[in-house]
């Protein structure tokens, strides 16, 4: 299913491979996570959303592009650095001490780096079960998802970043400790 998180966290600590190809294996994990916990990025319908033709403030876009770019930069009021730092720093507060808290252990319920193909695939059916209920449960093709959609939506958006930060720095944390 997903086999680059097994490959790439057993080389993030392999002395047998360069540095290069050892921070290689460590970016291509960080993507890999975040991917795991998105919506659509385990999803075979019609390629995870990328054929799935959507509009966006008026504008011909696709499915997974509006979940993956457009949403969430709305949610975090834009891009840049300064707006992904405290969209980021309202996001950790949640974690810490807000909404999120009574959850975030379940999140890493799996997160042995030795089990990382078992820890993939229940990250993926966390996330699929989002497209189930909200992504693709109406045909949003050719519909304008920058309002109601939207706004279903949000909890969604910063419930999956949440967890995927949250999974991706316990991951780099046992991986660190077992290095």
């Amino acid at each position: 299913m997903y086999p680059s998180p097994i490959l790439e966290t057993q080389r993030v600590n392999d002395n047998r491979y360069s540095i290069a190809n050892r921070k290689q294996a460590l970016e291509f994990l960080i993507h890999f996570i975040g991917d795991i916990t998105q919506p659509l990025h385990d999803e075979a319908e019609l390629l995870g959303g990328n054929q799935i033709p959507v509009l966006w403030e008026g504008n011909k876009t696709n499915l997974h592009a509006t979940w993956d770019t457009q949403m969430v930069e709305k949610d975090a009021g834009g891009y840049g650095s300064a707006v992904i730092t405290s969209f980021a720093n309202k996001l950790i507060t949640a974690i810490d001490s807000g909404a999120y808290a009574s959850q975030k252990a379940s999140w890493i319920s799996c997160s042995d780096i030795k089990t990382a193909s078992t820890c993939a695939l229940t990250w993926a059916q966390d996330a699929n079960k989002i497209n189930c209920e909200y992504v693709l449960k109406v045909n949003e093709t050719n519909q304008e998802l920058d309002g109601a959609y939207y706004t279903g939506a949000q909890p969604y958006i910063e419930l999956q970043i949440a967890k995927g930060g949250y999974r991706l720095g316990t991951w780099i944390n046992n991986l660190a400790a077992a290095a």
